[in-house]
C-alpha cells in the first residue's frame, strides 16, 4: 500500500470515527467550554485562586479526554486523544498543587501546556484537513499557541486578566472545535 493509499485510508477512518462517535465529541466538546467558562468566571466571582481553579479544570478535561480516547481505541488519533488528556491531566495536577516556587514558574509551566496542546492541535488540523470542519481545530490550536505567547509576554502578570482567564479562553475554543467538527462530520454521512 502506497503512501497516499494510507493518508486516504487514515482520513475515511478519521471520517468515520468522527462521523459515529459525533456524541462523544460534542460530549467532550461541551465539558470544554464548561471547563472554560469555569476557569475564567470562578476567580473573578470568588476568593478562589484562579491556580487552583485553572488546576481542577485540566484535570477533569484532561480525565475525561482520556475516557474519550478509550473509546476510540481503534482510530488513528486515539494516541493524540490520550496524550492530550495525559498532559490536561498532569498540568492540571501541578498546577493545582503549585510545586514551584513563584507565580512565574507556574506561570510559564500553564503557558507550555498550552504551547504544547495548540501545536497538537495544529498538527491534527492538517492531518485531517479533508474533514468538513477541520478549520475549527486549526484555529483552536493558534488560540492555544497565542495564549501560551500572551502568558510569556505578561510575565509578570497584572490583575488585568489571569491565566486562567486566558486559559479559559483556549478551552472554550477548543471545545468549539470538537463540537464544529463532529456536527459537520455527522452531516457529511459516510465517507467516500
Amino acid at each position: 500500500m502506497g503512501t497516499d493509499d494510507a493518508s486516504d485510508h487514515d482520513r475515511m477512518h478519521t471520517a468515520e470515527v468522527f462521523r459515529t462517535k459525533w456524541l462523544w465529541l460534542v460530549l467532550l466538546g461541551a465539558v470544554l467550554i464548561l471547563a472554560g467558562v469555569v476557569a475564567i468566571l470562578v476567580p473573578v466571582v470568588s476568593e478562589i485562586a484562579a491556580g487552583k481553579v485553572l488546576g481542577s479544570v485540566l484535570i477533569v478535561s484532561g480525565v475525561l479526554q482520556i475516557m474519550q480516547a478509550a473509546k476510540m481505541l481503534d482510530w488513528l488519533g486515539f494516541l493524540w486523544h490520550l496524550l492530550l488528556g495525559v498532559l490536561a491531566a498532569v498540568g492540571g495536577t501541578l498546577i493545582y498543587l503549585n510545586p514551584f516556587a513563584g507565580v512565574i514558574a507556574i506561570t510559564i509551566l500553564i503557558a507550555i501546556i498550552f504551547a504544547v496542546h495548540g501545536a497538537t492541535q495544529v498538527a491534527f488540523a492538517v492531518r485531517v484537513r479533508r474533514q468538513p470542519g477541520w478549520h475549527w481545530f486549526l484555529i483552536s490550536g493558534c488560540i492555544a499557541l497565542v495564549v501560551s505567547l500572551l502568558l510569556i509576554l505578561k510575565l509578570p502578570y497584572s490583575h488585568s486578566f489571569t491565566p486562567a482567564t486566558i486559559a479559559g479562553v483556549s478551552l472554550m475554543f477548543a471545545g468549539w472545535a470538537y463540537i464544529a467538527m463532529a456536527l459537520a462530520s455527522r452531516k457529511a454521512g459516510p465517507p467516500s
